[in-house]
């Protein structure tokens, strides 16, 4: 096909999704708008020359065979593929037609038919309080659809988003926000946060989609114009393993981004959450202190930082830091709830229930101040109110096997064996290599006379704290075993 010929399909194309885009469509049902917008919705998996994947995110097609999604999603990539949602489907990314890097948008060419393309509405019409639907494919989780509303629009970095309050997760991003009439409003691009976990959920409004399909021309590589990753994309590169627990691979990236962005404090924290996350104290130390520095005023900085401390054996100076991060956020409830656990593993029981105190009444349902609090009460003898605590957590969060192992252990200490193991059970079907677990139910089975029982708990509770690296609690295990003998 010659030259202008292809120029004039391109222009039928573009013309016909512009039709598409008119206000002309009606209210439809959740249900319907799901249905359609996940048969248009691909996740995108991207690599370098390599063949190592880069990163991942979610597309949306907007003509035949054209699929639109983040700029940053593709940037750095040499190759890609596009799979959708729910399907076996998968297209070989042959190339980009058109990009705005300001507008974090690309348009990608693919070779499909039969993908009927999602129709682009006008988001200048777009008022807060809106309802929005956003499909992608969050943490890798193909398919997700979520319901949230416009909770306002923006000035970020000089160019206009909308906020909302449906999630954008890792994965998400690149992926259609639509409204109650089917149409595509905006294009999924998060913002995250940082050690305070608060991600701020954007949408490149969709209008700037429609003048970049107006650009839309021939089929270039996809490194043709990517040859330079920004620290911005490697940092959401690293947020994503994050998430996804791949921390040795979250850290790399960050170190990416502080190299190209030295001063950006943002970085140097969450590379020392990653680092937290492997047990790297020092190392996540060293990381805070920069991010300290650089923001004198970061208090989630100073709460993480002391949770490090902590885990370090330095409850005092985690104290400190706690103290300056209530001082700076004086309704941080997380540093409220870490001071008390320092605080309780300094004897210091009664504080610590205030602060756990503190903390319930600023977040209600913290499963963790619980927990924390109904430790400080067990070590105090008050196994009926530490009870009361832990039921309140597990109730909070259902998964959470730390609080069914605390109560199991409070449950010993009243006499409650049979029930103590009961929640050792259920503890260790959701977490199957808690030692401290089987430690626990080793104690009720042997305060139930199932002594050979025990024992097996406490040599399985020996093998996973081994196993784990944990030697302060396999040297307290290998006591229990030796008084046993």
């Amino acid at each position: 096909m010659d030259r202008s010929k292809k120029v004039l399909l391109s222009s039928i194309t573009l013309l016909l999704v512009m039709f598409c885009g008119m206000n002309m469509a009606s209210a439809q049902t959740a249900e319907q708008i799901a249905e359609k917008v996940l048969a248009a919705t691909v996740y995108l998996e991207m690599k370098d020359r390599n063949g190592a994947t880069l990163g991942f995110g979610s597309g949306f097609f907007v003509g035949e065979n054209l699929i639109a999604t983040n700029y940053h999603v593709i940037e750095g990539a040499a190759q890609g593929t596009a799979k959708l949602v729910g399907k076996y489907t998968t297209y070989i990314i042959e190339g980009i037609t058109a990009s705005d890097e300001t507008n974090d948008l690309a348009l990608l060419k693919v070779n499909a038919y039969g993908i009927k393309p999602l129709p682009l509405g006008d988001s200048d019409d777009v008022k807060i309080g809106t309802t929005v639907y956003v499909a992608g494919n969050p943490l890798g989780l193909e398919g997700t659809f979520s319901e949230g509303i416009i909770s306002g629009r923006r000035d970020r970095y000089t160019q206009e988003r909308l906020q909302m309050t449906a999630s954008i997760s890792p994965g998400s991003s690149g992926g259609p926000v639509l409204n109650r009439n089917g149409e595509v409003i905006g294009i999924s691009a998060a913002v995250y946060g940082s050690l305070d976990s608060q991600n701020l959920n954007f949408a490149v409004p969709s209008n700037y989609l429609k003048k970049l399909l107006y650009q839309s021309g021939f089929v270039k590589p996809l490194l043709q114009n990517n040859y330079y990753i920004s620290a911005g994309t490697y940092f959401i590169w690293g947020y994503a393993k994050h998430e996804l627990g791949n921390y040795n691979g979250a850290i790399a990236d960050y170190t990416h981004a502080i190299r190209l962005k030295p001063d950006t404090a943002g970085f140097y924290a969450l590379r020392g959450l990653a680092r937290q996350q492997l047990e790297q104290y020092l190392d996540a130390i060293a990381d805070y202190d920069k991010a300290i520095r650089l923001k004198p005023n970061y208090a989630e900085a100073y709460n993480n930082r002391g949770l490090a401390k902590y885990h370090s054996g330095q409850p005092f100076a985690a104290i400190v830091d706690y103290d300056k991060a209530i001082q700076l956020k004086p309704d941080y409830a997380e540093a409220y709830s870490n001071r008390g656990l320092a605080k309780g593993n300094l004897g210091q029981h009664y504080d610590a229930i205030s602060d756990c105190d503190k903390a319930i009444r600023l977040k209600p349902n913290y499963a963790e101040a619980y927990l924390i609090r109904g430790l400080a009460k067990t070590t105090l003898g008050q196994h009926s109110a530490a009870i009361a605590d832990y039921d309140k957590a597990v109730k909070i969060k259902p998964d959470y096997a730390e609080a069914y192992n605390a109560r199991a252990f409070a449950k010993i200490n009243s006499g409650q064996s049979l029930a103590a193991i009961s929640d050792c059970e259920i503890a260790i079907r959701i977490k199957p290599d808690f030692a401290e677990a089987y430690l626990t139910r080793g104690f009720a089975k042997g305060q139930s006379g199932r002594t050979y029982e025990a024992r097996q708990d406490f040599s399985t509770a020996l093998r996973l704290s081994e196993k784990a690296g944990n030697l302060k609690l396999k040297a307290q295990i290998e006591e229990i075993v030796r008084l046993l003998e």
